[in-house]
């Protein structure tokens, strides 16, 4: 018996319009983007005290969280001794309550202070 070949599928070229983009992922990832993303500053004047609130707890929070890194790193490289620790401890500590209090005396939650640093992702 001869054994006959079957005819070759056609192959056909990858599509390369429209219909290759996942449309549901691309469009959960831009939903999940925007609901992440910080509300812009607004300008209204009914809401100028609470937005400019707001950037400045940002901002401090930000430091605040620095110095915090930075006294670990120290502790750690044992370049500062017991009181220090203590001290630096003690004045974080003060300094984050201080912020959250301010924070709710204008309705901001903790995540009302996280900072978006770009392509590093959030603060916390």
């Amino acid at each position: 018996m001869t054994r006959r070949s079957k005819p070759a599928k056609k192959r056909r070229a990858p599509a390369s319009g429209p219909s290759d983009i996942p449309v549901e992922a691309l469009r959960r990832t831009l939903q999940s983007r925007v609901a992440n993303t910080p509300n812009r500053w607004n300008a209204s004047p009914e809401d100028v005290q609470q937005s400019v609130v707001r950037l400045v707890l940002t901002l401090a929070e930000f430091l605040r969280e620095l110095l915090e890194r930075q006294a670990l790193r120290r502790m750690e490289d044992g370049s500062l001794d017991r009181d220090e620790i203590e001290d630096v401890g003690l004045a974080l500590m003060r300094l984050e309550e201080t912020l959250h209090d301010l924070a709710r005396q204008f309705d901001l939650t903790r995540e009302d202070l996280n900072l978006d640093l770009g392509p590093l992702g959030y603060l916390r």
